[in-house]
């Protein structure tokens, strides 16, 4: 009989008695996955008018009232210790984050860094046991056609799985008036309310993107951010100078190999830094940290968050002009505050001082308040020039209220030369008995010839 008949006949017989495989790809990608998506829920504030039929009895009939409201989302572990990547939409003014796993577990967590801009929120889950989690793949090699898996909570509605294919790359979408997010993925994978900060995922179960909106007024478009671009903004936004006053110096880019050695590569070395002092530059590639391999460029950072001031991590790394592995250590140092005072009369040519009882009784109040008052201008220089004088009180800078010299001087370390800074300002003046008080708000630009223009708030406070 013919070899090739009989070998038809037999894989006939196997398919006719077995089937098809059915663990296709999709259903392999959600059991390796299935237990590191999370459901992430809080509790906001928001403000309603207007009578609520619910509660006749709470707040005024007319007047602004609060209540709370349930916020849903989804997430995805993305380190052992715990640590969860989300939309920063979910977690925006959220109290009370819990995030509820696959098998019913549930942790309170607590945002680490959040970027609005960005959409993105990095969550810390309060425990200290290791968790499974996600691997992270690379988003510039993308296909447009490849197949793609979204995992998350639509609609409340846990571990909801959808399918589909990558339908663009390069997409930019309008969130808002004023906010738009550039470079997304466009699936038709279904994407949902409460699939927000769920991953996009490839046939091989690597993170490719992180789900972030869809179109209302559209079927089967949904968008997703690159997983490149979310490791590019991480390693801004989990900078340890970024989180804490420390010095570093430090900038981490991506995994590298080199011959047979894989870790982190170093972007960039910080001049006079800790790191540079020790001998570490721009190029090197880190390979353990306190002994432990580098295996994500996660690991870095979430090193960095446990490590204390003054306390050495030791790094083994090696240079690409040699395979030597190099060792060195270095302590993380506390960061100093900056002069406030002195940058306020650098940038805006005008000298501010607490409000302290001298100061009081030499301009007309009746005691100390903690605030900020302006105690003289230089001629022609940008407060004057705005209207600025001794006696006014600064209330906020760039809508941040400030009521001490720390608090001044940890919103002047955010200006550089050539920003534009808004400050509020509270007048107080005498016409015979009577008092008035005026706010304004002023425009100041940091430079030394001091370019300004005035914005004055109308009406008594």
């Amino acid at each position: 009989m013919n070899k090739l008949f009989v070998f038809s006949l037999m894989a006939y017989i196997t398919v006719s008695t077995w089937g098809f495989e059915r663990r296709t790809p999709v259903v392999q990608v959600y059991e390796q996955t299935k237990n590191v998506v999370v459901n992430v829920s809080g509790k906001q504030l928001r403000e309603t008018t207007g009578f609520d039929w619910s509660d006749p009895f709470g707040g005024s009939l007319f007047g602004p009232k609060y209540r709370e409201t349930v916020v849903l989302g989804s997430g995805f572990v993305v380190h052992q210790a715990g640590y969860i990547i989300t939309n920063a939409h979910v977690v925006a003014d959220t109290q009370e984050i819990k995030v509820t796993f696959n098998d019913g577990k549930e942790y309170p967590a607590q945002v680490i860094s959040a970027d609005t801009s960005k959409d993105i929120a990095f969550l810390k889950l309060e425990s200290d046991k290791k968790f499974p989690y996600i691997h992270l793949g690379r988003s510039d090699d993308l296909m447009v056609g490849e197949t793609v898996i979204a995992i998350g909570n639509p609609f409340g509605y846990q571990n909801t799985v959808t399918a589909g294919v990558i339908s663009a790359v390069a997409r930019d979408i309008q969130v808002s008036d004023d906010f738009w997010l550039r470079g997304l993925i466009q699936t038709d994978a279904a994407i949902n309310r409460g699939n927000s900060g769920g991953p996009l995922l490839n046939i091989n179960g690597e993170l490719i993107g992180i789900t972030t909106a869809v179109r209302p007024d559209a079927q089967n478009i949904g968008f997703a951010i690159p997983v490149d671009t979310i490791a590019d903004n991480l390693t801004q936004m989990l900078m340890p100078e970024r989180l804490r006053r420390v010095q570093l110096g430090l900038e981490m880019g991506r995994m590298k190999s080199l011959a047979q050695l894989t870790g982190l590569e170093v972007r960039d070395v910080v001049k006079d830094s800790p790191a540079q002092k020790q001998g570490i530059k721009k190029g090197d590639i880190i390979l353990k940290l306190d002994g432990e391999p580098v295996t994500s460029f996660l690991d870095f950072f979430v090193k960095m968050i446990d490590k204390q001031i003054g306390e050495p991590i030791s790094i083994d790394y090696v240079r690409p002009s040699s395979t030597q592995v190099l060792s060195a250590k270095i302590e993380m140092l506390s960061r100093p505050l900056p002069n406030g005072k002195a940058l306020v009369r650098e940038f805006f040519q005008m000298d501010i001082s607490p409000l302290n009882e001298a100061l009081a009784k030499q301009f007309g109040f009746d005691k100390a308040y903690p605030v900020l008052i302006v105690t003289g201008t230089i001629e022609s220089g940008g407060a004057q020039q705005a209207g600025l004088a001794p006696g006014d009180l600064i209330l906020e800078i760039n809508g941040s209220t400030i009521g001490t010299l720390e608090d001044l001087s940890l919103l002047m370390e955010k200006v550089n030369p050539g920003d534009t800074v808004q400050m509020r300002v509270l007048r107080i003046s005498r016409r015979g008995m009577m008092q008035m008080q005026r706010q304004y708000v002023v425009e100041l630009k940091a430079v030394k010839d001091g370019s300004v223009k005035r914005k004055p708030t109308p009406g008594a406070i």
